[in-house]
């Protein structure tokens, strides 16, 4: 039976409520730093972690908006999650935030954290993996890899070379208006120039939020597709 916890933290004054999900067993245990889409920490967010640590990972779902800041329709969403997109810095201290909460638990292996994230989850965990060496992290807490699923590819502070350690893969969607074309052939040029290892997988005739159950765009078929292009690369990585 998986176990969970609410880890209270607190980012430039605003409380978060992140949910800690833990596998059975005694670990330590190889962990997951999953962040939500914009519409913020939700069911559908809580079940990727709980799918996750049914097979070992220990996650930490992160609250990036703060409980005050529960969006409860879409305009709110937009506000919110607007609110980090524009000022990427700030996205990636506040996902530093989180991943010191993932780092403090007592029962994962710091050695071996992934970040994974869908839609704005993505751009978040992908300007983590920018800017994680360069301080205010866990001296010993590594983040091996981090995986996009139709995350933002853009940013306003590009990886210099050498800049990025941890292994990236991004899914993503073709033709999708959220994350156009131009934005992936800035991320491509921007990665090769960083000498970064990472891929990019394209999934094609699907639409962004294809993983999303609450999304009306949801492809069961193809969301089981890229779960397991998830967990394959996860099992690499940190298993």
């Amino acid at each position: 039976m998986i176990h969970e916890r609410i880890v209270h933290h607190a980012h430039n004054e605003t409380e978060l409520e992140s949910i800690f999900v833990l596998p059975e067993g005694t670990g330590p245990f190889p962990a997951i730093l999953l962040i939500h889409e914009y519409t913020g920490l939700n069911e559908p967010t809580l079940d990727h972690a709980r799918r996750l640590a049914r097979v070992g990972y220990a996650v930490l779902a992160a609250d990036f908006y703060g409980p005050s800041n529960r969006p409860r329709n879409i305009d709110e969403a937009n506000k919110f999650h607007r609110v980090f997109r524009s000022d990427r810095l700030l996205m990636r201290e506040r996902a530093k935030t989180c991943f010191n909460a993932l780092a403090d638990q007592p029962e994962l292996d710091i050695t071996r954290i992934a970040g994974l994230g869908f839609s704005f989850g993505g751009g978040a965990v992908l300007e983590l993996a920018r800017c994680i060496d360069q301080g205010n992290i866990n001296p010993d807490a590594a983040l091996v890899g981090a995986i996009s699923v139709y995350g933002y590819l853009d940013t306003t502070h590009p990886a210099q070379h050498g800049q990025i350690n941890a292994e990236l893969l991004t899914i993503h969607v073709e033709n999708d208006p959220v994350v156009p074309e131009k934005h992936a052939e800035m991320f491509t040029n921007e990665m090769n120039e960083a000498g970064a290892n990472w891929s990019m997988i394209r999934f094609k005739n699907v639409q962004h939020g294809f993983a999303n159950p609450d999304n009306p765009e949801f492809d069961l078929k193809r969301a089981e597709e890229a779960w397991d292009i998830v967990l394959k690369t996860l099992g690499e990585w940190v298993s």
